[in-house]
């Protein structure tokens, strides 16, 4: 039977809610399709045995996607307000699992922002050598940190702080234009690998070439399947600015947006690893150092139009770095704020700038976690993945669970958008996410996270713990009604107590 609520529920307006279909697209496909598929993509191949199983491996990751993305979709219709994991949650479980859910999608989002900044500097610097040149302000894990370059990636920072500042349309507008020159430049790059490239360089099948601990295809495949979640995290990027749609967007419309984008990102992942591993012999091509792509097109075609390939790989590389630093930025200043507001965070966090309407204590935090990125250094990259990958399966996991307990609610209206299969899809995207999840915790095997990894995680659910108990001990928390308010726009007590 339909909900009796359906006509209360009312979507937050946080911004001037001019989101289009096309904005919603480019900023899940921009923030998926970042730098991956130009600085990290010949990496793939060693990691995970040879471009075929990395090839697989992205298809397999991408398919096991779709039916968290249809757990994000029925809930994004089903609860329309800003907040995502946070708020979907929260409707299922509470106060605790919606902070516990949120905190670790910030720590994942949080990885992104120095993680893009690290590669930022790592390209610019090869281009220009005086960024590695002067003075070393110190060495962290073996590799020299240069006053030049953390400078030039603080800078950055700044800008992207400023953009962000003033509002989700002019980031959108970034977005949308950063992801237009991806598209162009990518599938150029993927037509000229293929008219150069050659099978016989995509031999032999698997090989571990000295990077991870995979011994056969089938690990091989696996390592690159608990890899995708970080490559592939930007799609929930869309729930966390679904408040902002203009008014004329249906809910419906946005989830499959949002199913659409996770396939279009995957396809054009897996059609990169192929195109871009047959130029050369794909061992040669594995080690070499980012941008490899671009130096290996414009050594193949040569001349003045191979220094015109090179150079626009480079601008799509700089491109979807900021596509995903920009689309991450907008998410984790969001997500952060919305926690603030809410009380399990300290209110501070959900302070806006009145002028532009923005959340300017959670930018403040996402601008510190993007300039430290330039004082890490590359060798720090390995351990930032692993780390954000498991973070956002942690959020996946606790959605889909959400998605699934929530599926005969009668507290909610029935959903605009339902995953197709029902409620075997939402226990499937439990499963899927649970199972990946549960894999990254166990040593010996090739998606194991390592120790690092694990001390990081544990480390920042305590700190969450201290974090929760300071905002929500005693007369310091807030009232369920009121956090029930604020998040999802009415008091679910009452609710229930009405069923």
């Amino acid at each position: 039977m339909k909900s009796k609520y359906k006509e209360k529920i009312r979507i937050k307006r946080r911004d001037s809610g001019k989101l289009k279909k096309l904005d919603y697209f480019m900023l899940g496909f921009g923030s998926m399709v970042g730098v991956g598929w130009a600085v990290s993509s010949n990496h793939w191949l060693a990691q995970a045995g040879g471009p075929w199983m990395a090839f697989i491996g992205f298809i397999i990751g991408t398919v096991l996607l779709i039916p968290i993305s249809l757990a994000y979709g029925e809930l994004m219709s089903k609860i329309p307000v800003s907040g995502g994991v946070m708020s979907y949650t929260y409707a299922a479980f509470g106060s605790f699992i919606s902070f516990l859910s949120s905190w670790f999608v910030v720590l994942a989002y949080m990885t992104i922002l120095p993680w893009e900044a690290i590669y930022i500097n790592q390209i610019l610097s090869g281009i220009f050598p005086i960024l590695r040149s002067g003075t070393v302000l110190y060495y962290f894990m073996d590799i020299p940190i240069y006053l030049n370059s953390a400078l030039l990636g603080v800078a950055f920072a700044i800008g992207l702080f400023i953009i962000n500042l003033r509002g989700s349309k002019s980031a959108a507008k970034l977005q949308k234009i950063l992801s237009w020159s991806i598209i162009i430049i990518a599938f150029l790059v993927i037509i000229l690998s293929l008219i150069k490239g050659s099978m016989s360089n995509l031999h032999p099948l698997y090989k571990n070439v000295g990077v991870g601990s995979h011994t056969n295809p089938f690990s091989g495949i696996l390592t690159m399947i608990v890899l995708v979640p970080f490559f592939m995290s930007g799609f929930d990027t869309i729930p966390q600015s679904v408040g902002e749609a203009r008014k004329s967007l249906k809910f419906s419309e946005i989830s499959k947006i949002l199913v659409v984008s996770i396939l279009a990102a995957g396809g054009f992942y897996s059609l990169i690893i192929i195109s871009t591993g047959s130029l050369i012999p794909w061992e040669e091509y594995s080690k070499m150092a980012s941008p490899a792509m671009g130096l290996v097109l414009e050594s193949q075609y040569g001349g003045m139009f191979g220094k015109i390939i090179g150079y626009l790989v480079l601008v799509g590389t700089i491109s979807g770095l900021f596509t995903t630093w920009n689309g991450m930025f907008m998410a984790s200043a969001r997500l952060v704020q919305s926690m603030g507001e809410s009380g399990l965070l300290p209110k501070t966090l959900g302070k806006v700038n009145h002028k532009f309407n923005t959340p300017v204590v959670a930018l403040i935090l996402c601008f510190i976690a993007a300039a430290i990125g330039p004082f890490l250094g590359i060798n720090f990259i390995d351990s930032l993945t692993n780390l954000g990958s498991v973070a956002f399966v942690v959020g996946w996991f606790l959605t889909s669970l959400a998605a699934f307990k929530l599926r005969k609610s009668e507290i909610w209206p029935e959903a605009r958008f339902t995953a197709p299969g029902g409620s075997i899809t939402l226990a499937l995207a439990v499963i899927i996410a649970g199972t990946i999840l549960i894999a990254t915790f166990i040593p010996g095997l090739p998606t194991y996270m390592g120790k690092s990894g694990v001390k990081l995680f544990i480390a920042w659910f305590l700190l969450g713990m201290v974090f929760y108990y300071f905002a929500n001990y005693k007369d310091r928390g807030m009232a369920e009604s009121e956090r029930s308010k604020i998040i999802l726009g009415i008091d679910l007590s009452e609710r229930k107590y009405k069923e």
